[in-house]
């Protein structure tokens, strides 16, 4: 597919779309360009891989720029097709690199992050009920992900609320977990635009991935919970557009955020139906839900349920067990 670079958002503002590897397609990468003369900032830069680095290079060119122009690097959130370039960018032109706290471990500690990951997603996959033949393709499907990026130092920290200057105007952090525990999005009030990078993606939903609690966390966050909450709090924003981190503009965040919940209220009920008899896995719930899908896909599956059977037993429609082989969901009895 070839791709159409640079699109102008508004003046000093371009967005570039990168290839990835990845079923979801390219990514978009934003270029702010300073009109004082002080180099581009880079919201998200894609995967490392060949082909995302010489789109990167070709979008820069077209607008009378290069990798040596950039000085600062914001990285949206910690997956590889978001900022798995960013350590060769920044050796190559001195750019920092400015994130969420919680994306700092994975940043700066890829490998001993990916570890960890691994060795969480075992244990949930296995508390599930995933059969072990299963288990292991995921496994080796996760590790090939890690391909795509490397360790980078982060040299400042981006929170819920902060205030920088991008294309000569003041952006507003918003921290949106869901997607991913260390989501930002940046709202700039003028204009009234949203770089909602995955947060909200026009043609698809976005996954509410079960991750490991962020560093300095003893719980981790229950995904879908936090995204519902979020994406209402960001069509409760005067917001004029947003631009993704997958696909096309979004012109009224409001309808497609009421369609977003409304598809999760009905898959929710639809699992509650399936576990209306006997206590299920989260393996049998979603072999009920989803069928034939690769790993990959399959571990997205699980994720998605997960979010889901969890939805419900915080509205107290579902209560979860801890038995002999793994974690089974049951109908809660009213009154007791």
């Amino acid at each position: 597919m070839k791709l159409q670079n640079p699109v102008a958002v508004f003046p000093d503002l371009y967005q570039i779309k990168i290839p990835t590897p990845f079923p979801v397609g390219p990514v978009n990468v934003y270029v702010a360009r300073d009109p004082q003369g002080g180099g581009l900032t880079l919201v998200d830069c894609g995967p490392r891989m060949p082909g995302a680095r010489q789109a990167l290079e070709t979008g820069l060119a077209a607008i009378g720029s290069c990798v040596r122009d950039v000085r600062r690097i914001l990285v949206t959130h910690a997956h590889t097709d978001h900022y798995g370039l960013a350590a060769s960018l920044a050796a190559e032109s001195g750019a920092q690199v400015f994130t969420h706290p919680f994306n700092r471990y994975t940043l700066e500690a890829y490998d001993r992050e990916r570890d960890r990951r691994t060795a969480f997603y075992a244990d949930l996959l296995r508390a599930s009920g995933v059969p072990e033949e299963t288990r292991r393709a995921i496994e080796n499907e996760q590790r090939g992900i890690g391909d795509y990026a490397e360790s980078i130092p982060v040299a400042g920290e981006l929170i819920d609320g902060d205030l920088l200057t991008l294309a000569g105007r003041e952006w507003q952090v918003l921290h949106t977990p869901g997607h991913s525990s260390g989501l930002i999005c940046l709202y700039e009030p003028q204009t009234r635009t949203l770089l909602s990078n995955d947060h909200l993606l026009r043609d698809i939903s976005s996954n509410p991935l079960v991750e490991p609690p962020p560093p300095g966390c003893t719980r981790r966050f229950k995904s879908l919970v936090e995204y519902i909450g979020q994406m209402r709090r960001v069509a409760a924003m005067p917001i004029s557009i947003a631009w993704p981190g997958h696909g096309e503009p979004i012109h009224d965040v409001r309808d497609l955020v009421h369609r977003r919940v409304e598809f999760h209220a009905r898959r929710a009920g639809r699992i509650l139906e399936l576990v209306g008899g006997d206590p299920l896995t989260t393996y049998q719930v979603t072999r009920a839900v989803f069928t034939r899908l690769e790993p990959i896909n399959f571990f997205l599956a699980i994720s998605e349920v997960v979010g889901h059977l969890e939805l419900l037993e915080s509205e107290g429609r579902l209560r979860s067990t801890q038995r002999d082989d793994g974690v089974k969901w049951e109908i809660t009895t009213p009154g007791v």
